[in-house]
């Protein structure tokens, strides 16, 4: 599933976030523009301009998409 979200703040700050925050659960490769992420979730991530485009391929069953939506909404703010 693919999301685009909106990010308002510089696109390194966010990427060393999001590796913080997921560092037991998320192997984050790549650079500030584009990469791959592997774990408990599997996908990939491309950075234009103020938008991050997300697109997950594998999530745990007992998590739902709309709150993987919530949470990219949250990394992003």
């Amino acid at each position: 599933m693919e999301f685009q979200v909106k990010i308002h703040r510089d696109p390194a700050m966010l990427l060393d976030k999001v590796c913080f925050l997921a560092r037991d659960r998320v192997v984050i490769s790549g650079t500030v523009v584009q990469g791959r992420f592997s774990g408990l979730f599997d996908g990939d991530y491309a950075v234009d301009g103020k938008t991050v485009r997300v697109f997950v391929r594998r999530k745990p069953l007992f998590v739902s998409w709309q709150m993987v939506k919530k949470g990219l909404e949250y990394l992003a703010a």
